[in-house]
């Protein structure tokens, strides 16, 4: 995998492309508080990517030994009983996003998106079978499906938001694509009718939050910037864009250098109340409040005990925080390394 060389402005690009995955060595300090008790935490389950066991795992924060085979209440990888080819299975190396949507044009059934560096898939939920599927290049970051039946995924390596007409069938390779350096979130938003994205301005290296109009067809879908909202991020190299469940008129937006708000009315961010971890890889928060996030052990200080023992740029470890920012506790599965966390709620927002 990549590593981080920080050895200047001029090689900007480069070092966002190797540190999108792997943390660096700049540390932080996470929680210091300890929890009274450990607490179960009503909500929804919790998507997690894991590199380790090479599978979409899903977790029920109800249960406090995420350890016991009670707390794991689904997992994914492809197969050939699933409907994938054997390269498919072969690139799956334990996703890089997960999302579950539900369909209106497909009789309300769920969905589920998922991108993995070098492959991404449109499956059935929670059945696993595969719907649309394609051996991708370009170190995929980020996927999500949109209200027609169609992926959009982003590709931080390779440069490019690309929407792919997933809805004609299980092979179909069109596409539409919109050039983005370093693109590493997509997230649809109803409430704009367009696609929230992260990446660079590579005309001016300015790391930016924009959003695209997805037009065209179906059939042969088109994307254009809607530049009214675009703003340039807080601090370098943007990472994920989740729903604030709660408020439509917020997003959460992660970069290397901090976590953020983001006011859709006022184009304008706010801290993060978790303290404004850095490298936050996945953020959101339940239908309560509560926030959940996925922070790189390797950017923890001290480096936890219990830690991702394959990379830098995962973690064992899911913490809880109150929707005002107080850290409530954690839950930590031996060898695990967790990369992406999302909330399994089937609505944009």
């Amino acid at each position: 995998m990549r590593r981080i060389i920080w050895i200047g402005a001029a090689i900007a690009l480069a070092i966002f492309q190797v540190a999108c995955k792997k943390s660096g060595t700049n540390t932080d300090p996470g929680p210091t508080n300890n929890p009274p008790v450990v607490q179960s935490y009503p909500g929804l389950q919790l998507a997690l990517t894991n590199d380790a066991s090479k599978q979409i795992e899903i977790y029920d924060p109800m249960i406090t030994d995420w350890n016991s085979a009670d707390a794991k209440k689904w997992r994914w990888s492809p197969t050939t009983a699933l409907g994938f080819s054997a390269n498919e299975i072969k690139s799956f190396g334990g996703g890089t996003d997960f999302k579950v949507r539900k369909m209106k044009i497909w009789q309300d059934a769920s969905y589920a998106v998922i991108s993995d560096n070098s492959m991404a898939a449109l499956i059935g939920y929670p059945s696993g079978q595969r719907v649309w599927s394609k051996v991708i290049g370009g170190n995929l970051h980020s996927a999500e499906l949109l209200p027609n039946g169609n992926i959009a995924l982003a590709a931080s390596d390779a440069n490019w938001i690309r929407v792919y007409a997933s809805s004609q069938g299980a092979d179909n390779n069109t596409y539409a694509e919109f050039t983005l350096g370093a693109a590493h979130a997509v997230l649809w938003d109803p409430l704009i009718n367009g696609l929230w994205v992260t990446g660079q301005d590579l005309s001016g290296n300015t790391h930016i939050l924009t959003a695209l109009a997805v037009g065209g067809t179906a059939a042969n879908p088109e994307l254009t910037e809607l530049k009214q909202y675009r703003v340039t991020l807080p601090s370098a190299w943007g990472h994920e864009v989740s729903a604030y469940y709660g408020n439509t008129n917020l997003l959460w937006v992660t970069t290397n250098g901090g976590e953020y708000v983001f006011n859709k009315t006022t184009k304008t961010f706010s801290m993060s109340p978790t303290n404004n971890l850095t490298f936050v890889k996945g953020m959101g928060n339940q239908p309560s409040g509560q926030i959940v996030l996925v922070r790189p052990d390797a950017n923890k200080n001290p480096r936890p005990a219990i830690s991702c023992p394959l990379n830098n740029w995962s973690s064992s470890t899911v913490d809880f925080y109150t929707s005002g920012g107080d850290w409530q506790g954690s839950r930590i599965v031996n060898g695990a390394c967790f990369y992406k966390i999302k909330i399994v709620y089937d609505n944009y927002q």
